[in-house]
């Protein structure tokens, strides 16, 4: 008796690449929206300030993250609030 060979329907060989582009779809777009809740949370404050301060052409002293987020809290509530 002769081995059988079964070949894989056409859709089957066809359904694992989308599944991974998907995927790939999702992580990019998770990636992307945890980016913007960092970026509206102000999490990413602090990178964004490296970043500027490597493109300036003059070099003052460097903040610790630490230092920065007390100068971010003062500059933010050092100013009058007339909401209420």
């Amino acid at each position: 008796m002769h081995p059988v060979q079964v070949e894989a329907p056409a859709h089957g060989h066809m359904e694992k690449p989308h599944v991974a582009a998907i995927a790939i779809w999702i992580k990019r777009l998770a990636a992307k929206l945890w980016l913007g809740i960092r970026e509206w949370c102000g999490d990413s404050a602090y990178e964004r300030y490296l970043q500027a301060h490597r493109t300036k052409p003059e070099k003052c002293c460097l903040l610790t993250p630490g230092e920065f987020y007390v100068e971010r809290v003062n500059r933010r509530y050092s100013r009058p609030n007339r909401c209420c």
